[in-house]
């Protein structure tokens, strides 16, 4: 039993590090339609991607959006001293409301 617990926990370790190993270019944006969303979303978590990965199916409006459509800043805020922009999507018509 001791072994299979061994297996396991190096498996696990061995698909913590295979994650942990994919670029940041290569990872999802999180975006939303609105900046009003996008604070939805954040909550008090501030720039805690994980906990706002969390709560993204609670919020239609905001999704995940491969970094390699993501463009130039179309629109810019300052709330509370935090910088936001609305980056233009290719194939969107929109600008998007990315998380810092």
């Amino acid at each position: 039993m001791r072994h299979a617990i061994g297996a396991l926990g190096g498996t696990f370790l061995f698909l913590a590090g295979g994650a942990a190993a994919v670029p940041e270019s290569a990872q999802p944006v999180i975006a939303c339609e609105s900046l009003v969303g996008l604070r939805l979303l954040m909550g008090d978590g501030g720039t805690d991607h994980a906990a706002a990965l969390e709560r993204l199916p609670r919020h239609p409006a905001c999704h995940l959006i491969a970094r390699d459509r993501i463009g130039a800043a179309e629109q810019r805020a300052m709330i509370g001293g935090a910088p936001f922009e609305c980056l233009t999507v290719r194939d969107e018509a929109r600008c998007a409301w990315v998380m810092p």
